[in-house]
């Protein structure tokens, strides 16, 4: 990617987001992820900006956006999770799809966020590494690692694992 030139400036500021859903709830199928990323990249170009790269995962969303240095990273950030969320849940397919998981008046996404910027690797590196996000190899391992759930406390059995 090359420097952007502007009337008064130079620049190249790319951030890497991620997005997670509500209680991190599998509710983004294909479907929605291509709707996500189609918006996002509408969203951005809103701020004078540009989506790079995106790539969803079935309880989270990667985008890796370049934005003017007049643009404040939170409002975009903020606007981006508040539009995708209104959305989606407006849409006659995808809302009621949605509705299955987020259950109620709850958004879309989790009140927190990711975001860095990407100038400390190569902008390959991390639009690689946005790209194979929805692979099968790439599955989020969770541990466990309090005593409950490794069923030592309270004679508690352990949490079932996800067979999906």
């Amino acid at each position: 990617m090359d420097y952007i030139r502007t009337r008064h400036s130079v620049y190249l500021l790319t951030y890497h987001m991620i997005f997670v859903t509500k209680w991190r709830k599998p509710c983004i199928s294909n479907e929605i992820g291509d709707f996500m990323k189609a918006e996002s990249a509408r969203l951005c170009l809103g701020y004078g900006g540009e989506l790079v790269s995106a790539e969803t995962d079935r309880d989270h969303i990667h985008l890796l956006v370049s934005l003017p240095p007049t643009k404040d990273v939170f409002n975009v950030v903020r606007s981006l999770k508040t539009q995708l969320s209104k959305e989606i849940h407006a849409h006659p397919v995808y809302g009621p799809y949605v509705a299955r998981f987020i259950h109620g008046n709850a958004p879309l996404w989790s009140a927190s966020y990711f975001v860095a910027t990407t100038g400390s690797v190569s902008l390959e590196t991390v639009k690689s590494y946005i790209e194979s996000q929805r692979t099968n190899e790439h599955k989020r391992k969770y541990e466990m690692r309090s005593r409950y759930w490794q069923g030592k406390g309270r004679n508690k059995s352990p949490r079932p694992k996800d067979n999906a």
